[in-house]
């Protein structure tokens, strides 16, 4: 459960430093102390990632991570920013949350052992002939 926490909240640090990125350097001033927030978030974001990695499959929690942050900032930005959705735009958002449904869905959830099978004894090496001289 704390992987799936972790991709959770590596997913909302990614959504905060992508739409900081856009509300922040939109401004006269131009980017500065805002790309050190960003760097900062985007930056946790993989630690937290990272973290998911040690108990999700690879597969599973970059498409979830991937996806949620996309459908995340895309609708976020339509939202708060005012950014306009196209027909095509929600189709492909509505793909990419049923692929990472499929992903997590079909991935076989069998523990791993806590230490790895016990190896064969080792065999005694064959006796050497000794021809006679």
């Amino acid at each position: 459960m704390r992987a799936w926490t972790a991709l959770l909240c590596a997913i909302a640090l990614e959504v905060t430093g992508t739409l900081s990125l856009k509300v922040m350097t939109s401004g006269p001033a131009g980017p500065g102390l805002e790309l050190i927030l960003t760097y900062a978030l985007l930056a946790g974001s993989y630690v937290l990632l990272s973290r998911a990695f040690r108990q999700i499959p690879v597969a599973v929690a970059f498409a979830v991570w991937e996806a949620a942050g996309l459908i995340l900032i895309t609708g976020l930005g339509a939202l708060i920013l005012g950014e306009h959705l196209t027909p095509t735009q929600l189709a492909s958002l509505t793909a990419l949350s049923l692929g990472a449904a499929l992903l997590h869905h079909g991935t076989r959830h069998t523990p791993r052992p806590a230490t790895p099978p016990a190896a064969d004894p080792p065999r005694p090496a064959p006796a050497l002939r000794q021809e006679p001289a």
